[in-house]
């Protein structure tokens, strides 16, 4: 279930009418719909090319969302209402697995606004562990926002560890005061006392949390 802190499916739609490229606002939904017909390749190349033909400006009422994850957004909700759910999860694999980062970043964010039959908790902990393997800054956030409750705690606390290392703002971790406990403060407050040796700035954001292993 997404938080309110995020933006529904409707919300983005409107987003991206109001900041796609001129011309494209319709473009999601009559490509995802030709691509429907045509098959597994033509749906491939068609979420290839959503940044070409919609543009990558941001959606204003939704900053962090730019227009061409929007519009893979809006072609997944149809594309996996098409097909049967375990069809629907095994081309969201291969989107993935066949998708450069900001297609990768894409299926990582729509996720959770598609059925759980398709992107189940496997699928999205399996896609969301792969981006944390990664040092790309757009995979480590996607993988950490909403779809991140699919995590196991361990792999979950050392993408947040990751995040710190990586220089990215804890904001982009979903769920962070509910799941942060005293073994991820652990984790970063051995990160702090590293950094504090070598003389090196830590982030002040880190704070509260390392104050909590420091505390027991």
């Amino acid at each position: 279930m997404l938080r309110p802190a995020h933006p529904s499916l409707t919300e983005l739609e409107l987003g991206f009418r109001k900041a796609a490229r001129a011309g494209s606002a319709r473009w999601p939904a009559e490509a995802a719909q030709a691509a429907v017909a045509a098959g597994p390749a033509r749906q491939r190349a068609v979420f290839a090319s959503a940044g070409r033909a919609c543009g990558r400006a941001r959606i204003a009422a939704w900053p962090s969302w730019t227009c061409d994850d929007a519009a893979r957004l809006l072609l997944l909700d149809v594309f996996v209402g098409a097909v049967p759910p375990c069809d629907a999860a095994a081309l969201l694999r291969r989107l993935y697995d066949r998708g450069d980062a900001h297609e990768r970043r894409a299926v990582l964010r729509a996720l959770p606004y598609l059925p759980t039959a398709a992107a189940s908790v496997p699928l999205t902990r399996s896609l969301a562990e792969d981006a944390l393997r990664t040092n790309d800054h757009r995979l480590v956030a996607a993988a950490l926002g909403p779809c991140g409750y699919a995590l196991e705690p361990a792999a979950w606390r050392q993408g947040v560890l990751k995040c710190v290392v990586l220089g990215l703002p804890l904001t982009a971790v979903t769920g962070l005061d509910d799941r942060a406990d005293r073994e991820l403060a652990s984790m970063l407050d051995d990160f702090v006392r590293e950094r504090e040796a070598a003389g090196r700035s830590v982030p002040p954001e880190i704070a509260p949390l390392t104050a909590l292993a420091r505390e027991s």
